[in-house]
């Protein structure tokens, strides 16, 4: 009767999943042989696979559907190479092994050792909690208040402070609410004689130390006395301080671990700017502070918005009221906004001649689009769609554009036809939708001259020529498809033309790497000329140093300053008048995908409100800026209305880690359902899940010791985690470059923007051989990184920085670098601050990187803390199985991406493993790729892969265990020596059954010290002295090294050599001092003498921008230079060479209304390798270096020859000569607008 029950129980079970949607499924229980036998055989009968896992010493079955994405038929092997073997025998040998009398059982204990609960590190800073009296300063509340645009609305803003304990203040950025605000409040508590504490919540961390430097300047203090600040890492404050400069993220860190009532005790107001953006922690702040306001009657709430939904605040706290602050806009506010449209109108008439209709008219298409191999692959896959009109072959054509940066309107090479073209053809409705939300253009024509609405109309399908017909617009729709061209003729135009006034102008672009590109098209338009010289060009971003951060506030006068900027600008009031707004409309931010769990960097239009408030960016109340939107007008009405809150749609993983620490008796997803903006409970769902799996939460939910170490280091938390393994296994400098680039944009990815659309192509397949060098023929993508971190340092000349741009990929590069530098800084003083490194002692920064040089260790930590990204080639059937929900795919610019081009069951059974780390995922419509992956040992896998919580229950003989193929009568069973290693509910190794337990209780003395290093690591002493726990968790590095090495050589890896260089600081920003050398500054039109060795054209004579200057580009001349080192000329011989071979020729035509421009070329190979600009300094002359690049002599002969230009010869005869101004131009344009890698010969 049982058994029948039993039997019945497990078919209703089977076919409740073979009716689901998943592939796989895990059956729980304690099951018996009959029972396991039962499971197994019904399985078999429906077509499945099944086998019986162990985790935890819990026994369950997993049944897998066919073609399962995580099902691995045979069960991967490993095999230690007796060297191994004999090591880890050794090790258990000694006297203080752990493991060497009785095995270690995993107890609460080994968790929390000495039965100590997990706790939140003590934090240095306490933003000066205790009470403090405001203090008089008549002279400095007088000297703010007159410049101060709040002034007439002081009255209000305090009667309306103590009347309501919540109050929403409501106006734009020009009112300066965040320092206005705080100083009436100071000055009115000083006269009532009260205590005054004020915490001002700026989002970011610059904007606080900015606006704290301000208000004391005004009051003739330094920070730290009435106004302070205090952030991450940096703090200026002192017990008497009134007003403190914070940010979200971090008052929140220093709220954890204090109950409410101790918290705002002594805290009479809080201030949160910019609430209107609903930033994750600015949301989490507000949590905190509705329930501050039930336990203290006391405490002001004030929060800033320029906004016109700010009654939901109301809403949330449930009391309070709005100030409106009312700005004078004019009335030809709306008449100053222009669109993209109305943009290229303005442009035709006046359309500076740029490098499309310079360079490209003069190469034609085959000349630009080598054939290679991936071009005939897309004809290929395009002839077979427009044969079959298969659903699959365009799939494939999609994969393409997505992994290959393939265009969207590739043109077959012979027949010119595109894929919506085919789909039009064909009358597929639904295709033609698919390629259209792709911004397929469906006007280009093919070589017979039809476009895809021609071929619509020749097939008579209505509802295609509809659907083509309505999307003529839809192209410029795509917010990641930005011309920088337009850009740049739009700011020519308005310095130029007598059309607009000159005046100071505003870029708002996406992010950091928009920023970098924009500032290059600047850059090199104002070098060749095509601006006028009297321009300052600034970079504005949230990560800026303070000093460049008053630079670019400051301006330089008697010149047009233009300020790249990202959003930033929208806190940020400059001292110069601003007349012109450039608002790329988009925004670039990171995006959680709960179906999959992955992350991605997507760009999309911002907010019709975020439009608005930039429309109206002036330094000025009431002055009247123009405002060039680069958005369609169509799209404007349909965009979001609001900013959308941050909660909805990114990585929550930082964000549950602080619920978690600010209420620990509260579950993560019940605290986020009362935030003003509730994330997704499938979000919180999953990203809870995820941090149970890499053990910052246990099982309970509750904060482990490494979630407690990992709130203090600024990055996500598996990366976090991955430094901490880096920190034990004593290899953090490679480690720690490869977190920084993972935490950044990738500088070797695929180009999507790029000056050059039409060589794309060549350029895709360029930087895929660079990644190819720089990986050495080691299977990873992880040294790529190390190996060009390690160049662009070896690079850096500390003495005189080379001052050349060469192309827009090396300036964007370079930019990156810089990035990742500061990243890598940022980190080591994170780390610091969270005790897990030490000035001295076994934690110093010797000792942590006494391994660095070790690859085989580096593999090792990055299996450790990046798991469970793991995945393993299955090449019985040719694809990668992980544990994922969404199918796994190698990206083609990945170093193994070539090898995965090709059938995977013939080509990766020459890898030395089929074990893959893998770092960033890109999500894709059926499946996610990875570019960023190394190949590593099994043994790395067996070793720190999985739960720290493993014991000898996950180890099973495998005649107990089973590899069940086929019916319970036909179970192959192997012999008793082999057995199954259960790392978790996903990966099994099978190993003989010594190895296994010998890697358990290696494995669990590793996790031992692991944890014991989590909880005493802030105990500097236990870490200074040399003791026997020390001594041992020595020997263990040690062998494992050791041992890492053995199983690398024994698999046939490749030891890359020199991965551990220490790097070295960054003694000069190249990004900076290449804008401050070219920016005009008032006295000298080039660069200042004192920062970079280099001068510049005659000084001009200074007149104010409100004197309507006329800006006007400048006349050129060329001469031609024959050098013999292209390589040492400036660096080994810059003034001898110089006056005798060059300055007798170009000094005496030296004018001051004219840039005179050399063109050095050198012989064998016969090409141009430079272009300098001639200048005098001091009546000295000197050459200064513009362009580095090279450009073969015989691609400026073809191209003169198809334009009948008559071109000088070059020769090593001829040492400098005067040059054609067509000739020179040309030129110029070939050195100012070359790709990166790429040639043209």
């Amino acid at each position: 009767m049982i058994k029948n029950i039993v039997n019945q129980y497990i078919f209703e079970q089977l076919m409740h999943f073979k009716d689901g949607n998943r592939c796989c499924q895990k059956f729980s229980g304690t099951f018996r042989s009959a029972e396991r036998t039962a499971f197994i055989e019904y399985a078999y009968k429906l077509g499945y696979n099944s086998r019986p896992f162990v985790n935890n010493g819990i026994e369950f079955i997993k049944v897998f559907k066919k073609n399962c994405l995580h099902f691995v038929k045979h069960i991967p092997e490993l095999r230690l190479s007796s060297h191994s073997e004999k090591e880890l025998f050794i090790l258990q040998r000694e006297s203080d092994f752990i493991g060497s009398q009785l095995e270690m059982q995993m107890s609460p204990e080994f968790f929390s050792p000495n039965c100590i609960r997990p706790s939140i590190p003590p934090h240095r800073f306490s933003l000066g909690l205790k009470q403090s009296m405001a203090r008089k300063n008549v002279r400095g509340q007088l000297s703010f208040q007159d410049n101060c645009p709040l002034q007439s609305y002081k009255i209000g803003l305090l009667e309306a402070i103590y009347r309501s304990r919540v109050l929403i203040v409501n106006g734009d950025y020009i009112f300066e609410k965040s320092t206005g605000l705080p100083m009436y409040i100071i000055e009115n508590c000083a006269e009532r004689r009260t205590h005054c504490k004020i915490i001002c919540v700026e989002r970011e961390q610059i904007l606080a130390i900015h606006n704290s430097e301000k208000l004391s300047e005004y009051l003739g203090e330094k920070v730290g006395n009435t106004v302070a600040f205090q952030i991450h890492l940096q703090s200026r404050i002192s017990e008497g301080s009134n007003l403190i400069y914070t940010t979200s993220s971090f008052l929140l860190r220093v709220l954890m671990g204090q109950s409410i009532v101790d918290s705002f005790r002594h805290i009479s107001h809080i201030i949160v700017n910019d609430v209107y953006r609903h930033e994750a922690f600015t949301d989490l702040l507000l949590s905190e502070l509705r329930s501050a306001l039930r336990c203290h009657a006391h405490l002001k709430v004030i929060l800033l918005s320029n906004s016109q939904y700010n009654l939901k605040f109301l809403e949330y706290f449930g009391e309070g009221e709005i100030l409106q602050l009312e700005c004078n806009i004019p009335d030809s506010h709306k008449s100053n906004v222009f669109h993209i449209e109305h943009i290229q109108k303005i442009l035709e008439k006046d359309r500076h001649p740029n490098i499309r209709s310079q360079v490209t008219c003069t190469n034609n298409t085959n000349m630009l689009r080598l054939i290679n191999g991936n071009n005939l692959n897309v004809d290929r896959v395009l002839e077979s769609y427009e044969q079959t009109g298969a659903d699959q072959a365009l799939e494939t054509f999609l994969y393409m554009v997505r992994s290959e940066n393939i265009s969207i309107d590739y043109r077959h090479s012979i027949t010119g036809k595109t894929a919506i073209i085919i789909a039009a053809k064909l009358g597929n409705v639904a295709h033609i939708k698919l390629l259209l939300d792709r911004f397929a253009d469906p006007y280009i024509m093919d070589m017979q001259n039809l476009n895809a609405l021609s071929n619509a109309m020749a097939g008579g399908n209505i509802i295609c020529i509809e659907l083509l017909t309505n999307t003529s617009n839809m192209k410029c729709a795509n917010p990641e498809d930005l011309d920088y061209s337009l850009v740049m003729d739009l700011i020519r135009v308005l310095m130029t033309s007598s059309k607009w006034e000159p005046g100071n102008i505003v870029v708002i672009v996406a992010d950091y790497e928009q920023l970098l590109r924009i500032n290059y098209w600047m850059l090199r338009c104002k070098m060749i000329g095509d601006v006028p010289q009297e321009v300052a060009i600034y970079m504005l971003h949230k990560n800026i140093e303070k000093d460049q951060l008053d630079t670019v506030i400051e301006g330089t006068n008697d010149c047009i300053n233009i300020i790249i900027a990202t959003d930033i600008i929208e806190s940020i009031i400059p001292k110069f008048l601003i007349n012109y707004i450039i608002d790329l409309a988009r925004t670039r931010r990171m995006l959680y995908n709960s179906d999959t769990g992955y992350k991605e960097l997507a760009y999309d239009w911002i907010a019709a409100e975020a439009l608005e408030n930039r429309s109206r960016l002036t330094s000025r109340i009431g002055a009247d800026v123009k405002c060039f939107r680069f958005i369609p007008a169509f799209m404007v009405d349909i965009l979001p209305k609001n900013y959308a809150a941050e909660l909805l749609n990114m990585p929550l993983d930082r964000v549950c880690l602080t619920v978690k620490l600010l209420s620990p008796h509260t579950m993560v997803s019940e605290y986020l359902q009362t935030t003003i903006s509730r994330a997704p409970f499938i979000h919180i769902h999953n990203t809870v899940e995820f941090l149970k799996k890499i053990y910052v939460f246990d099982e309970l939910e509750e904060v482990t010791w490494l979630g407690c170490r990992l709130i203090d280091v600024p990055i996500d938390c598996q990366l976090g985690k991955l430094l901490v393994f880096a920190i034990l296994l004593q290899c953090l400098d490679p480690v720690l470059t490869i977190v920084s680039f993972l935490s950044t944009i990738d500088p070797l990815q695929l180009p999507t923007e790029i000056g050059n659309k039409q060589g794309v192509e060549q350029l895709c397949s360029k930087i895929k051989d660079e990644r190819k060098r720089l990986a050495e023929n080691v299977l990873s993508d992880h040294l790529i990184y190390l190996r060009l971190y390690q160049e662009w340092q070896n690079n850096l000349r500390d003495d005189n920085p080379e001052m050349v741009l060469i192309d827009e990929q090396d300036y964007v590069l370079n930019g990156i670098l810089e990035k990742v530098c500061d990243i890598r800084t940022h980190l080591v003083g994170a780390l610091r601050s969270s005790q897990l490194i030490h000035n001295q002692g076994q934690l110093s920064m010797h000792y942590i990187n006494l391994k660095s040089n070790s690859w085989p260790m580096i593999k090792a930590t990055l299996v450790a803390g990046l798991y469970p990204r793991l995945c393993i080639v299955d090449t019985y059937e040719g694809c990668i199985k992980c544990n994922s929900p969404k199918e796994l795919a190698i990206h083609p610019i990945s170093v193994l991406g070539a090898q995965a081009m090709e059938p995977l069951n013939t080509k990766a059974r020459s890898y030395p493993s089929i074990w893959i780390v893998y770092g960033n995922d890109i999500n894709r419509i059926n499946c996610n790729s990875t570019r960023c992956c190394s190949l590593v040992s099994p043994l790395t896998v067996a070793m720190f892969a999985g739960p720290p919580k493993i014991d000898s229950s996950n180890i099973c003989n495998l005649n107990v265990a089973g590899n069940y193929f086929g019916t319970g009568s036909n179970i192959h069973k192997k012999e008793a020596t082999v057995a199954v290693f259960y790392v978790d509910d996903w990966i099994e190794i099978r190993m003989e059954h010594t190895t296994a337990q010998l890697l358990l209780k290696t494995r669990q003395y590793f996790y031992s010290a692991y944890m014991n290093f989590l909880q005493n690591c802030g105990s500097i002493d236990k870490w200074r002295r040399t003791n026997s726990f020390l001594a041992a968790v020595s020997r263990l590095f040690d062998t494992l090294e050791r041992v890492f090495a053995f199983e690398d050589q024994a698999c046939g890896f490749i030891k890359p050599l020199n991965i551990g260089l220490r790097p070295k600081a960054v003694p000069n920003k190249f990004i900076t001092s290449f804008n401050a050398v070219i920016s005009w500054n008032g006295d000298t039109s080039m660069q200042r003498e004192s920062t970079s060795k280099r001068l510049d054209l005659k000084k001009k004579t200074h007149t104010c921008l409100d004197g309507k200057r006329d800006f006007v580009c400048l006349q050129k001349q060329f001469f031609a230079v024959y050098i013999s080192q292209p390589d040492l000329i400036f660096r080994k011989y810059p003034q001898e060479w110089l006056r005798d071979a060059v300055a007798k020729v170009v000094e005496p035509c030296l004018r001051r209304d004219r840039l005179t421009f050399v063109i050095l070329y050198n012989k064998n190979p016969d090409q141009f390798c430079m272009v300098a600009l001639a200048v005098k300094i001091f009546g000295v002359f000197k050459l200064q270096e513009y362009f580095k690049n090279k450009i073969y002599i015989n691609e400026l002969l073809k191209i003169c020859s198809r334009q009948n230009i008559c071109v000088p010869t070059f020769n090593e005869k001829r040492n400098a000569f005067y040059v054609d101004a067509v000739v020179g131009k040309l030129i110029l344009d070939l050195f100012a607008f070359r790709n990166n890698w790429l040639e043209y010969n």
